[in-house]
């Protein structure tokens, strides 16, 4: 047997300690870590936590530059926590409130994976069927490829890269476009139009008296039964921060279909989430697919389920999606373990802009969180969960 000289000897006892050290502490976190409940009783909710959280909120406003802000947090089945902030109409100084109406953008993907699953649970859909059943056509190289299949679209996996031939179903690459492609399995599947759907299966059922279609997609909108110039007194004016100044956004068209174009409000959402955790609109095992990351054919698991971005924060199971669309953006967050959904809506892109990474520069900082990827490089998502979520407890 080889002697280790006394050198070698101490680093390798040196490398294994520290090993031992860090091994240990993963185990001691995980200790702590629990899924317990939050309740109305608890510590969170005392005035002294509610009244810094706010402040937090409204400094994180300032600095980005956003007009109007309304906030929620579900807890208990009921929206126990709700605040606005700024304006929902600046030149008018009207402040928003919970049932002040927003853009959701890409917070509505996750009311499309919804109408989407349902047709898959009524066996009209397999998630395996190629998009060219539906004929889809992505373009370019993708075309109506035969391996590219619904799943893949729905996990923004269909996209691949260089690295592995463009071939589907291995790499993560978020695109909103192709997901709005859903519409056409969902429409072909069922006989009814997205909008139909979106009506008969969850605004109705749900009373959202403030969830539509896209006022720009006047025929969806028009299946609300509401007087479009009535309806849009209620909603947020869209503004963007160019040029070091606050400038409305006009003449923008809002499209409509499985990708964006829902407009809500924090109080409709706050029902939506409770229909969530007490699994409506699909059987308690779909839902279980929903929000289980997508695994690639190498075994790598992504950020991404069903309609849902997933990951484990702490040991935590989160579940959320971001909306970002000019003059709009939105941030709805669910932790099931701790019976805790966040809903955030902005009349700008800042609640989410900022978070992503949209440069070169912001690409090569190694120290840069991407929201694309990770909840918490969200300031607000951070300040949520460091007031309300605290999974030492």
């Amino acid at each position: 047997m080889t002697q280790l000289k006394p050198h070698t000897l101490i680093s390798r006892l040196l490398i294994s300690s520290v090993i031992i050290f860090f091994v240990s502490c993963k185990t001691a976190q995980k200790s702590t870590v629990s899924t317990n409940p939050v309740k109305s009783t608890d510590e969170v909710w005392k005035a002294s936590n509610t009244s810094d959280f706010e402040k937090e909120i409204e400094t994180l406003r300032e600095q980005y530059h956003i007009p109007g802000l309304s906030v929620g947090i579900v807890n208990e089945k009921k929206l126990a926590w709700k605040k606005g902030f700024g304006y929902a109409d600046i030149e008018n100084s009207i402040v928003p409130d919970e049932n002040t109406v927003y853009q959701i953008a890409s917070v509505s993907k996750t009311f499309g994976a919804i109408l989407l699953m349902q047709q898959v649970e009524a066996g009209n859909i397999n998630l395996d069927d190629p998009i060219a059943k539906y004929k889809i056509d992505l373009g370019a190289r993708w075309g109506s490829n035969e391996r590219i299949k619904v799943k893949h679209l729905l996990t923004h996996t269909a996209m691949g890269g260089a690295l592995n031939g463009f071939k589907p179903g291995y790499q993560f690459r978020y695109n909103g476009d192709w997901y709005n492609r859903l519409r056409q399995p969902i429409e072909q599947s069922s006989g009814k139009t997205y909008g139909e759907l979106l009506m008969e299966n969850i605004i109705i059922p749900l009373q959202l008296k403030n969830t539509v279609p896209s006022a720009n997609d006047s025929v969806s909108f028009n299946l609300t039964g509401y007087n479009m110039e009535t309806f849009m007194k209620k909603v947020a004016k869209p503004y963007d921060w160019q040029n070091k100044h606050i400038v409305p956004v006009t003449n923008f068209n809002y499209g409509f279909g499985p990708a964006a174009g829902i407009m809500s409000t924090v109080s409709d959402l706050a029902t939506y989430a409770i229909a969530i955790d007490e699994k409506k609109f699909l059987k308690p095992e779909t839902w279980e697919k929903v929000f289980s990351p997508f695994v690639t054919p190498k075994g790598k698991t992504i950020q991404y389920g069903l309609g849902w971005f997933v990951k484990y924060y702490k040991g935590t199971k989160v579940i959320w999606h971001t909306g970002w669309w000019t003059g709009y953006s939105a941030l709805f967050i669910k932790i099931p373990g701790k019976d805790l959904t966040f809903i955030v809506l902005a009349n700008s892109q800042d609640l989410s802009r900022p978070f992503y990474i949209t440069n070169l520069f912001s690409l090569l900082n190694p120290f840069r969180k991407n929201l694309n990827n990770t909840l918490i490089a969200s300031d607000f998502a951070k300040a949520f969960i460091d007031h309300f979520a605290d999974f030492r407890k």
